[in-house]
């Protein structure tokens, strides 16, 4: 249970799997393969997930310190790993980034469902470590793709600046 101020309170459905050290699954660009496992009680809700390519999972970033909590201002690391030389990236506000220190530690990342054995869901892409707790799971389906997406410059202008040519998900 993960309580907060005027006692909102989340269950979690659930924990991810991993078998990477953190700084593993912190470095990964593609994100690494694990499991979704769903507590036995919620386990109910995953009939019918079977045969989507893509799930979005909802997850708490519990390892976020509180002291993390308070960033607003963050350089974003994602092209450093690109690599981007670290003075050529603006210190950003946290709301356009992914960055896992922010005032809500909650991580929404999508990941591609591999196969369904029960009430472990299999997946791949993963950037969360092991034993996060997953908070939801939705269906990533073709009402939630986005065709006019647009991107600021300075994002476009450190894509640019990329070294790590593997960026085909990355280039608009």
């Amino acid at each position: 249970m993960l309580g907060g101020r005027g006692g909102f309170v989340i269950n979690p459905i659930g924990v991810v799997r991993v078998e990477y050290e953190d700084e593993v699954v912190r470095t990964s660009l593609d994100g690494v393969r694990g499991v979704v496992e769903v507590y036995k009680e919620f386990s109910q809700g995953l009939e019918g997930i079977d045969g989507f390519s893509h799930l979005i999972l909802v997850a708490c970033l519990n390892r976020v310190k509180d002291e993390e909590r308070g960033t607003l201002m963050v350089k974003p690391r994602r092209f450093i790993r690109l690599g981007v030389d670290p003075a050529l990236i603006p210190t950003l506000g946290v709301f356009c980034t992914d960055s896992p220190h922010r005032p809500n530690p909650i991580a929404i990342t999508i990941v591609r469902l591999l196969k369904v054995e029960g009430r472990r869901l299999h997946v791949d892409g993963l950037d969360l470590f092991n034993s996060t707790p997953v908070l939801d799971i939705k269906p990533y389906t073709r009402a939630r793709v986005e065709a006019d997406l647009s991107i600021p410059r300075w994002y476009s202008e450190l894509l640019e600046k990329a070294k790590d040519k593997r960026l085909s998900e990355y280039d608009l």
